[in-house]
């Protein structure tokens, strides 16, 4: 699996874990009665959409400040032991000038 990919992936998942804390902790405390509302009229089906959209914003935000914090260093190339060569000098050429015509 290609290294970005899978780093996309763990952070997300990473967001969704942290949803699903946002989402019990919700429920447990309850703020302005909207845990109450939720598990007595909406049930299963509430629970999981909220934890879906909680889940995509917090894994965004996830994959985000992941991104911001990587160093910037490349580990460089991994495989093959060529060696670079020297550029090849470009040396200067005369062009040909088309012939005047007289007329």
């Amino acid at each position: 699996m290609p290294v970005a990919v899978r780093f996309m992936l763990v952070h997300g998942i990473v967001g969704f874990g942290l949803a699903a804390l946002f989402v019990g902790a919700v429920l447990w405390a309850d703020p302005g009665g909207g845990g109450t509302l939720i598990l007595r009229h909406g049930g299963v089906p509430v629970i999981a959409l909220l934890w879906f959209f909680s889940g995509l914003t917090f894994g965004s935000v996830q994959i985000g400040a992941a991104v911001m914090l990587l160093d910037g260093r490349d580990e460089g190339p991994r495989g093959g032991g060529r060696r670079m060569r020297a550029p090849q000098m470009l040396l200067p050429a005369r062009a040909a000038a088309p012939a005047r015509r007289r007329g």
